[in-house]
């Protein structure tokens, strides 16, 4: 869950940057107060849990969704499976809405971390396509479940929140939740907030990425990405900041996952404390993506006994 990258990849939405302290809110948005009941902040440290996190949902007794990227760690080379996210290590983790204030922080055990296999073969090297496995790409597909051990705590208590695997069309309203950053060089407690969207066009995104890296990095042809516009095209849009990773996209009445939060990509030209981007790329989990990883998440919650 550290990683520290270069201006090529400045927003992948990890507060974990090894050279920074981020903590915070969604950029622009609403803070949640009583609302999602099922997202909570989660780290691999429990002293500096608000300082290095990620953003997860409650899908099944012991399980969470987040993103891929949110679990693995990241070597000069390629990404791999940290020591932190092996069988009887623990998460940390609050479903507290506001971090500003000292709040009770519970543990996780670890039972089994799940990625699919295909984003396995890109770690081990092995057979892979399309060939995103080059040091320092997101790992893809960017999904994670998580399976812990049964225990106590608000984790247990806490109730579902389903996932719908319909695809997501251009102009579909939808909502990005996250504990993330909310401005550049934000450093203030993190939390929970939201912000309504809509799922924007190839043709808007294509817009949106000119003089990003985003392009490069192959968010628009490799099938595994939806976005949306961020507030650099329309001010009152939301986007993701640092810590916003693995947050649920949700689309209402009723609440339902239809995506995780993965990254949003600076201007070439910003500083190296951005946050604010015109754009903002979620992790598909519909039956029309890439890869069948409906059927994948579907069979990984079903395991779970």
């Amino acid at each position: 869950m550290r990683i520290a990258f270069y201006k090529y990849f400045l927003v992948l939405l990890i507060s974990l940057k090894a050279f920074s302290t981020f903590g915070p809110n969604l950029v622009g948005g609403i803070e949640a107060s009583s609302r999602f009941p099922s997202i909570f902040i989660f780290s691999e440290y429990r002293k500096h849990l608000t300082d290095q996190f990620c953003t997860a949902a409650k899908v099944n007794r012991r399980q969470f969704i987040t993103a891929a990227h949110c679990v693995l760690d990241i070597g000069d080379k390629r990404w791999f499976f940290p020591s932190s996210a092996k069988p009887g290590s623990f998460y940390y983790y609050s479903f507290a809405k506001n971090l500003s204030t000292p709040e009770n922080v519970y543990s996780l055990k670890i039972k089994k971390v799940f990625i699919h296999p295909l984003l396995h073969n890109c770690i081990n090297k092995t057979k892979y396509s399309p060939a995103l496995c080059h040091s320092r790409a997101l790992p893809t597909p960017d999904v994670a479940l998580v399976e812990v051990e049964e225990g106590q705590g608000p984790f247990f208590e806490a109730p579902l929140l389903p996932i719908d695997f319909n695809p997501n069309r251009p102009g579909d309203e939808m909502i990005l939740t996250g504990y993330g950053s909310t401005m550049d060089g934000d450093t203030t407690p993190p939390r929970l907030k939201y912000g309504y969207s809509k799922v924007a066009s190839p043709e808007e995104l294509a817009q949106a990425v000119k003089g990003t890296s985003a392009i490069d990095m192959e968010f628009l042809e490799s099938g595994f990405y939806f976005g949306s516009l961020g507030p650099l095209i329309h001010s009152n849009l939301p986007n993701l900041g640092s810590g916003d990773s693995g947050g649920p996209v949700i689309k209402e009445f009723p609440d339902r996952i239809v995506g995780i939060n993965s990254s949003a990509v600076c201007y070439d030209s910003a500083p190296s404390d951005c946050e604010v981007t015109s754009n903002n790329f979620f992790a598909r989990i519909d039956k029309e993506a890439k890869i069948p990883l409906d059927l994948w998440i579907q069979k990984t919650l079903g395991s779970s006994k």
